[in-house]
């Protein structure tokens, strides 16, 4: 590799890793909840939106009883049971009474109901009364209703469940005995409502035993997103560029084009302007409580302050922010909230409310060096700009699954072999990498700077077709792009041998996958051919070479929509 080779491979890395870390996670929809009285004209937060929290106010509405069938929907199990339920209570989001709940008139209510159906005499219902009544008091504890404020347990559920079980059986009701809950969120965080059965464990009353008492409600959990201003930090990186070299005019012009066109692309994206980047992600709870280990500082936040808080403006270094002197930090402030959330407290963490949001909010932000203090202090702020904090509100959304503890934000895994190949230099390059770093790399091209399509109709012509295609139906063929991406595999695999490599860029769901099936039929039948060229099955065997071994190797997909040849 020589020394223009070199160096340009080196700067090629460094693009890289800057454009890895300065690529922003950015919100994906608006669901905010303003911070502050203030209102915001772009994002239009209103003083109604301040009133209420998402996890304000939500009930668990509890009913149980028998149902035809328990493999069905969730949604279709709490249907069902709206006419046929025995038992409905309502509870806040700590398994506690909204509403009194008085086990005897009900069970007695749906005894007489059925009656009539059943051919229930009164000897026999009164001989239920007395006997449910003793097993509900075995956990009630206490007899006549439960008033409002009570924690509804475990065992008092699978106590219903049992006793529910029991008088359906009796009735002559058909089904199984269940229970299905559905929390009604607010609309803006949630379309429909979420439903749950309940299926406690049989040794609820040990678990009850052990502090464990209301497993029965399963909580979800609101995403909280802190922002950064992506239009703030767009101008402190043109200053930098500034600092370190001035722009020619035409370099000024062209990096001007370059911006309108990443943020028209990026207005047809999100369906309009999208300025706003995660800062850090945590999670409440739908009772109102900080869920631990849920903390997450994104790389993008690491980087921008290592761009506002860099010392030696404008004698900068090349490359790009190190944001592992961030490594430690991260660790104390997440320590910091899972303590703040009440992990291995004997103490619940009470629910949080706005206050205590901006709080965590203003000492994340000082720790990581982002505060109007630390931030005004450097060449690239201008207050024109204004803050690249977002403080009068944060973005909310409803998690689909509260199972998982990974938040949307996701740093780069290229980072690091990225870093280690710039560190180590071209002495460990792999040819491929040799060769795709190089300034002449084998059949580089753009299209776009082919407008009449002259390129695209010589590498799609039928000479360059591969011989092989994946078994599928006759008019389901790959599009323009599919065929010059797998004829330009096949081409460079033939004519660089074993060391080419190739990426092929593309978002999820425009065909990589389909792509790279036909590149597999490819090489079973390129690998047909070769055989075809043997005399006899023993000549495989020989150490004479009629055909050039083909040199195909392993492909790996990822989600990122890269497609790599290693």
């Amino acid at each position: 590799m020589g020394n223009d080779d070199q160096q340009h491979a080196m700067d090629v890395l460094s693009y890289w890793c800057a454009v890895e870390l300065f690529s922003p996670q950015t919100w994906r929809d608006n669901q905010l909840i303003a911070l502050s009285s203030s209102r915001n004209d772009e994002h239009r937060v209103s003083v109604a939106e301040q009133e209420r929290l998402p996890w304000d106010g939500i009930h668990a509405d509890l009913l149980i009883g028998p149902v035809d069938n328990e493999r069905r929907s969730y949604t279709n199990l709490y249907n069902d049971l709206q006419s046929r339920k025995i038992y409905r209570l309502q509870t806040d989001m700590h398994a506690r009474l909204t509403k009194p709940f008085s086990f005897a008139e009900d069970t007695e209510n749906w005894l007489r109901a059925q009656a009539a159906k059943s051919g229930l005499d009164e000897q026999t219902i009164t001989g239920l009364l007395r006997e449910t009544n003793r097993l509900w008091l075995e956990v009630a504890k206490q007899p006549g209703p439960l008033p409002a404020g009570t924690e509804l347990t475990d065992s008092m559920i699978s106590r219903l469940l049992q006793v529910a079980g029991k008088l359906s059986a009796t009735a002559n009701r058909p089904g199984s005995a269940c229970a299905v809950y559905r929390k009604d969120y607010d609309r803006r965080f949630a379309r429909r409502p979420v439903h749950q059965a309940v299926k406690p464990d049989e040794d609820s009353e040990q678990q009850e035993g052990l502090g464990r008492q209301n497993r029965w409600l399963r909580h979800e959990r609101f995403r909280i997103a802190v922002g950064l201003s992506q239009r703030v930090v767009t101008n402190a990186l043109l200053k930098a560029a500034k600092l370190v070299r001035e722009l020619s005019p035409a370099e000024e012009t062209a990096q001007d084009e370059v911006l309108q066109e990443l943020a028209h692309r990026q207005n047809r994206r999100a369906g309009g302007p999208s300025t706003v980047a995660s800062l850090m992600e945590f999670c409440v709870g739908d009772d109102g409580c900080l869920a631990p280990r849920s903390l997450m500082l994104s790389q993008y936040a690491k980087a921008v302050s290592c761009l506002f808080n860099h010392e030696g403006w404008p004698d900068c270094p090349a490359g790009w922010p190190h944001i592992e002197v961030f490594d430690d930090t991260e660790s104390k402030l997440k320590s910091e909230f899972n303590r703040l959330a009440g992990e291995d407290s004997e103490d619940q963490a009470g629910p949080v409310g706005r206050y205590e949001i901006e709080s965590l909010v203003e000492h994340v932000v000082d720790r990581m060096g982002l505060d109007e203090r630390a931030v005004s202090s450097s060449p690239l702020f201008a207050r024109a700009d204004g803050s690249p904090l977002i403080r009068d509100y944060v973005n909310c959304h409803l998690e689909a699954s509260s199972e998982s503890l990974n938040g949307e934000m996701m740093d780069s895994f290229f980072l690091e072999d990225l870093e280690d190949l710039y560190q180590n230099g071209p002495d460990i390059f792999s040819e491929p990498v040799r060769q795709y770093l190089s300034v002449g790399h084998p059949r580089r091209f753009n299209l776009q700077k082919d407008p009449e399509g002259h390129l695209v109709g010589d590498f799609t012509e039928p000479a360059s077709m591969p011989f092989g295609r994946w078994p599928s139906a006759s008019n389901q063929f790959q599009s323009t792009g599919q065929q010059l991406a797998i004829n330009q595999i096949r081409a460079a695999l033939e004519g660089y041998g074993s060391s080419s490599l190739l990426g092929v860029n593309g978002p999820p769901g425009t065909g990589k996958t389909t792509l790279l099936k036909d590149v597999v039929a490819e090489i079973i039948v390129a690998r047909a051919r070769g055989l075809a060229g043997f005399s006899s099955p023993q000549d495989i065997f020989t150490s004479r070479r009629v055909a050039r071994e083909q040199p195909w190797t392993r492909t790996r997909t990822m989600s990122t929509g890269r497609l790599i040849r290693r």
